[in-house]
């Protein structure tokens, strides 16, 4: 097995994770060494939430509630802000979340404090967002795909996304740095 440099923070044989990048990246963006980071986009949260602001506005030009539509127009615009897509980031000693190009949702958690990472397919009516399920937390805006991590403390939470694989193999490989 080689051990050369592949651009990617792992040597060449070693388990390296290529996240294709936001949506629209085309795939051509290299992580930073020894990180793995991935944007979800919810497609079906933004088309919705769209169709709404589109509707309001026509409703304001025929019935004439500018200001109702104003206000309802600009929570739909941060709603879209805050929950358009879902970042998941494993870095060097965290693995983080964050919601919309805003990041005003995150959230973290230590790898030091992650016994395990499972492939697992929510059912239809979780939802999207962030909803308590029976198994803790799920943060998710797309598909029903997602990662379950254990912590130590034995609590559980979900992470939604289109390529568990990889969010997995992330996980396991920095985990296994971590606990070396």
């Amino acid at each position: 097995m080689s051990t050369r440099d592949t651009g990617y923070g792992f040597p060449a044989g070693s388990l390296a994770v290529k996240s294709p990048g936001a949506p629209g990246s085309e795939g051509n963006r290299a992580p930073d060494r020894g990180k793995y980071e991935h944007t979800q986009r919810g497609t079906v949260i933004i088309g919705a939430v769209s169709a709404a602001i589109v509707l309001s506005l026509a409703i304001s030009i025929f019935a004439g509630f500018f200001w109702v539509t104003g206000m309802v127009v600009a929570i739909l615009v941060f709603l879209l802000a805050i929950m358009s897509t879902l970042t998941v980031s494993v870095e060097s000693d965290r693995l983080r979340i964050w919601f919309g190009p805003i990041r005003l949702v995150r959230k973290e958690w230590l790898l030091s404090e992650i016994v395990s990472a499972t492939d697992v397919t929510n059912a239809w009516y979780f939802g999207w967002g962030i909803r308590w399920t029976p198994g803790g937390p799920l943060y998710n805006v797309s598909g029903f795909k997602a990662v379950e991590v254990l912590l130590v403390s034995g609590k559980r939470f979900r992470i939604g996304t289109d390529e568990p694989d990889a969010l997995i193999a992330a996980i396991e490989h920095a985990t296994a740095t971590i606990h070396r």
